[in-house]
């Protein structure tokens, strides 16, 4: 590359259209900055050595965001946006040719500036006047930090001509905006919509110990929203501490790269559930509307809400979305004994309170494991993590664990065998520090 190449590519930067926001990443901003000062026959020293180093301070910036260099700051921004283009391929499977023309131009463009040499910047600054002195102090980049990785849906050649395909696949599959760069969301109240949750829940299914068939059904039922085919809502009840929560997480994390999306929507949120299926429709992903908890008062807003959307309104969910809730009852409105004395119609009430329930299309009950069941959770939660314990000697422990910690479940047996690790660790470790006193001690009257 020579200093005409720079030119034509500041040329080609000029007509940038389908990812002309593109121009406003500051690092993008600062490339073509030091072009621009390269090719400027103008340029004096201090403008040079200025241009070069906001160049420098922008992949300090870029690094310090986890990214690995320039081309992966540009790449990501460009799948993560939910600019007019991703909206057009998420939704189009005919697309227009002057965008796809554009598009190509553009990603092409973006992926030669991004791969410039920094050592090559420096030349172009001596030629156009940095004395060689200052050229020799400045700091050379690196244009490929390794203390970073690329999300695994994302790779290198995406940012070139070749890579359209591969961009609009991208946006086809994974949808735009905050669904394309998190598994996970959770719906703000106050108007601040949808918030990615970058660390969610790690737990997969075959992380799960019992309750079998309620996750065979939970699976199938995903699997056929994935799948396109009508899928069911679902309504986990039970005891506490039996999974409810960890068997829809596990889900995500099993089937994400799949499309599989989850938005959490918090109970006192649930009369934003129209403006939040306006936005689950326009993307092409699958997505579980998980209500943790539920539980009503009375005849709130949140629960005409919620039965208006499960029974169907004028306004039909979306064919991509199902809503999967937690609640430690099965009654999931409160029932209070002035309901029973004082109206007339008493019956008609309550049943009318307790019908939200059954219109869910699918309920799974998580009931409270027998002693025998509890033993077996800790058991293979103790050999999952290759404990060496003797389970005759823990199993008195196990037991008189859940009667101070509130009884049995996977959530208690958990509990105990996560204590009873952190107290095998600080046994080793005190082992290991009096068998290093030890041997210090043999080494001195050595």
């Amino acid at each position: 590359m020579d200093i005409q190449d720079i030119r034509t590519l500041l040329l080609d930067l000029n007509c940038m259209t389908a990812l002309r926001f593109c121009m406003t990443i500051s690092a993008v901003n600062a490339l073509i900055e030091l072009c621009l000062a390269c090719v400027d026959d103008r340029s004096d020293e201090e403008q040079l050595t200025e241009a070069y180093c906001q160049v420098y301070n922008a992949w300090l910036d870029t690094i310090a965001h986890g990214h690995s260099g320039f081309r992966q700051e540009v790449l990501e921004n460009i799948l993560y946006s939910d600019s007019a283009v991703a909206r057009i391929c998420a939704k189009n499977e005919q697309l227009p040719y002057s965008m796809m023309s554009g598009l190509r131009h553009d990603l092409d463009v973006l992926g030669q500036l991004t791969t410039i040499e920094p050592a090559l910047f420096l030349l172009f600054c001596e030629r156009a006047g940095m004395p060689g002195g200052t050229a020799v102090r400045l700091p050379v980049w690196e244009p490929e930090y390794r203390g970073s990785s690329y999300d695994d849906r994302v790779n290198c050649r995406m940012l070139s001509g070749d890579g359209v395909q591969d961009v609009i696949d991208f946006f086809r599959r994974q949808g735009t905006g905050v669904f394309a760069k998190y598994a996970a969301a959770t719906w703000e109240q106050g108007g601040k919509g949808m918030r990615g949750v970058a660390q969610p829940d790690p737990i997969h299914m075959s992380d799960l110990i019992l309750y079998e068939k309620q996750h065979e059904v939970l699976v199938e039922n995903t699997k056929r929203l994935l799948q396109g085919r009508n899928a069911g809502n679902i309504l986990l009840y039970g005891d506490k501490g039996t999974g409810k929560s960890a068997s829809v997480k596990a889900l995500l994390n099993d089937y994400w790269q799949e499309g599989l999306r989850i938005v959490e929507v918090r109970p006192q949120c649930l009369t934003d559930l129209p403006e939040i299926f306006v936005l689950l429709r326009q993307q092409p992903c699958k997505f579980i509307v998980f209500v943790d908890d539920l539980a009503f008062n009375d005849s709130c807003p949140e629960y005409t809400a919620l039965k208006t959307v499960l029974e169907g309104g004028l306004e039909v969910r979306p064919q991509n979305v199902v809503v999967y809730a937690t609640s430690n009852r099965r009654n999931i409105v409160k029932q209070s004994f002035s309901e029973r004395e004082d109206d007339v119609n008493a019956r008609d009430t309550l049943e009318e309170k307790f019908s939200l329930a059954d219109r869910f299309d699918i309920r799974l009950t998580f009931q409270e494991p027998s002693q025998e069941q509890y033993f077996s959770i800790c058991q293979s939660l103790i050999e999952n993590r290759h404990m060496e314990v003797d389970w005759g000697e823990i199993m008195p422990r196990a037991r008189a664990w859940t009667l101070t910690h509130g009884g049995r479940s996977p959530r208690v047996a958990r509990q105990f065998v996560d204590a009873l690790e952190s107290e095998l660790a600080e046994i080793r470790e005190a082992a290991e520090a009096a068998a290093e006193a030890a041997a210090a001690d043999e080494s001195e009257t050595a």
